[in-house]
């Protein structure tokens, strides 16, 4: 993508397993037009999402090429231009596994640091 800063980086992530929180925390939210986005994985790859755009107060689902046999819901999604936010569940294991994310737009040291824990 173009312009970095405009990325809303999903850097929380609570519930499921260490799989679960650095698969989806590698992602972000990119906006595509008024109160709409998409979803892109860390290199920048969008990931097909049901429905293909993103909005505020409407659920979403996706798979992710590293896990292509989990599949994930997004609720209570909440997202502007700053920030994002909503509930995940998947099916990553028998039991449904489930938590929260949280998402920001922008550079900083707050990445830097979540970007040298992740690696």
């Amino acid at each position: 993508m173009d312009d970095d800063t405009k990325k809303i980086r999903i850097n929380v992530v609570q519930g499921g397993d260490s799989r679960d929180q650095q698969a989806l925390k590698r992602n972000y939210f990119y906006p595509i037009g008024d109160n709409t986005y998409e979803f892109f994985d860390p290199g920048d790859d969008r990931i097909d999402t049901d429905p293909p755009v993103l909005v505020s107060g409407e659920n979403f689902s996706f798979t992710l090429k590293e896990m292509p046999d989990v599949t994930w819901t997004i609720s209570n999604f909440d997202i502007n231009d700053q920030i994002a936010s909503g509930n995940w569940t998947n099916t990553h294991k028998i039991e449904l596994d489930e938590g929260e994310f949280h998402a920001q737009a922008g550079g900083g040291a707050e990445e830097d640091t979540s970007s040298a824990a992740a690696g």
